[in-house]
């Protein structure tokens, strides 16, 4: 049985790895699940031994705590398989893809396009017990808003201008209440067309984030 290593937080639900785990088990896959990545955690990992291929989807940000450029370039180089989709694995895929790295993923793409640059765009508040998200980062805001344009729900105006309003709001403060305040005060009845998606139930429809991240977890393990 291969074995496959996942740090993984916020960008998936419980629900989700649980469905994942029994797909690549069906696939002769068994699923490691772990937290979101800290400094030295791949490094610890392939002391401990060969641990297959590995998909960073999370981890932790800051400058004390974040996977390093470094300890990436030290782990491909022991023959570790390193997969990232999501968050902090497509800022460090796209970082370290000439060193041996591989991403994939709409978000991938865009950091990889250069369309987006900031690390902030896939920050986001969450739940420190359940990982649940707590505010809505901005690059799914930026799929939503892609996918309705060229839908023709809105329109490329009022589009850019949801996103801008967007990303005024700190991602600490990102909350779906707050921004249906927003679009309301400044888009009127355009934001109509944005606010239902806000709704409990359907924030995860359209988690871009967390669509990467089932995409990736299918592809690496066989599922």
């Amino acid at each position: 049985m291969t074995n496959t290593t996942v740090f993984v937080g916020p960008s998936l639900r419980l629900a989700d790895i649980d469905t994942l785990r029994e797909h690549a088990r069906a696939n002769g896959a068994e699923l490691d699940v772990r937290p979101p990545a800290c400094r030295g955690d791949l490094v610890d990992l392939g002391d401990a031994g060969s641990p297959g291929t590995v998909l960073l989807l999370d981890g932790e940000f800051g400058q004390n705590l974040a996977v390093s450029i470094a300890e990436v370039r030290a782990v491909l180089e022991t023959g570790m398989r390193l997969h990232g989709a999501s968050s902090m694995g497509v800022l460090r895929a796209v970082e370290c893809r000439t060193l041996g790295m591989t991403g994939s993923g709409w978000v991938y793409e865009r950091y990889l396009s250069e369309e987006v640059d900031s690390d902030a765009e896939v920050a986001l508040m969450f739940d420190p017990c359940t990982y649940e998200p707590v505010t809505i980062p901005l690059i799914n805001i930026r799929w939503l808003i892609a996918e309705k344009v060229r839908a023709g729900e809105v329109s490329p105006h009022c589009g850019a201008t949801a996103l801008r309003l967007a990303a005024e709001v700190n991602f600490r403060d990102r909350r779906p209440s707050r921004l249906a305040s927003v679009w309301r005060a400044h888009l009127g009845a355009e934001a109509g067309a944005l606010e239902p998606d806000l709704a409990d139930g359907n924030l995860d429809r359209w988690d871009r984030k967390r669509l990467d991240g089932i995409e990736a977890l299918r592809a690496v393990t066989g599922a």
